[in-house]
């Protein structure tokens, strides 16, 4: 399969995925991720799930044009609901819903944490709920990598539980590992969020008339991490 058939933004997903055994691919719509995943030997086996029946038929019909209806099973459910023999599930994939419905697909799911199953979460919007409810709920967040699609700017988040209870603050909710990153994709998305924070600030200042001082911090923080990706990338060039 070409990569451009999947884009950017699933490739990145994808990228996460290490020796799978059954992979979950949650909201799988079309199935071109699965497909991948199967076509490049990251996954023995996919379970792929869709809310909706549609997108889940054209899944079905994918494997079957390539001939691999014999390496997954689809069950139109919401999210992770009704799945059995959880054993052999390495890897659980959502891309492309928001960060609220992943956390209620996660925390449907008890074999997660049982299991240490990884997950790879690469929210369509509200990126800060998704890793509010990872951090206060156990989950450690391994790697996040940016990517850009058309135009706009996301985070893959890469996790798995481990119990431990994060400390969360604005600067983690909405930045994650994202810091770490240097790359130019990494700078669109982090330039992205500081301008929804200071939209955030402003609202702040208009409603209380006070300023939020740990807002304040997260935005003088993030403001610096911008200026040290920007003066490499002036390096570089």
């Amino acid at each position: 399969m070409k990569h451009k058939n999947i884009g950017s933004r699933l490739l990145m997903a994808a990228s996460f995925v290490d020796n799978g055994k059954t992979v979950c691919d949650v909201g799988c719509d079309h199935g071109k991720l699965s497909l991948y995943l199967i076509k490049e030997k990251k996954a023995r086996h996919i379970i792929a799930t869709d809310i909706n029946y549609q997108p889940l038929q054209k899944a079905i019909d994918l494997f079957e044009t390539h001939h691999l209806s014999h390496s997954a099973d689809f069950l139109c459910t919401d999210g992770l609901q009704g799945i059995e023999n959880t054993d052999d599930i390495t890897h659980v994939v959502i891309a492309g819903l928001g960060g609220q419905t992943m956390s209620d697909v996660i925390d449907g799911a008890e074999f997660i944490k049982k299991q240490k199953t990884k997950l790879i979460l690469l929210p369509a919007q509200n990126g800060h709920i998704i890793r509010k409810y990872l951090y206060e709920n156990g989950f450690y967040i391994i790697q996040e990598k940016n990517v850009a699609e058309k135009g706009k700017y996301y985070s893959c988040i890469n996790a798995v539980y481990t119990g431990e209870i994060v400390k969360n603050d604005i600067f983690n909710t909405y930045i994650g590992e994202c810091y770490k990153n240097t790359d130019l994709a990494a700078l669109g998305y982090i330039e992205m969020i500081l301008g929804r924070l200071r939209k955030k600030q402003k609202g702040v200042l208009i409603d209380k008339g006070v300023e939020n001082i740990e807002l304040a911090k997260a935005i003088s923080k993030i403001e610096l991490i911008i200026e040290n990706i920007k003066s490499i990338h002036k390096t570089i060039l």
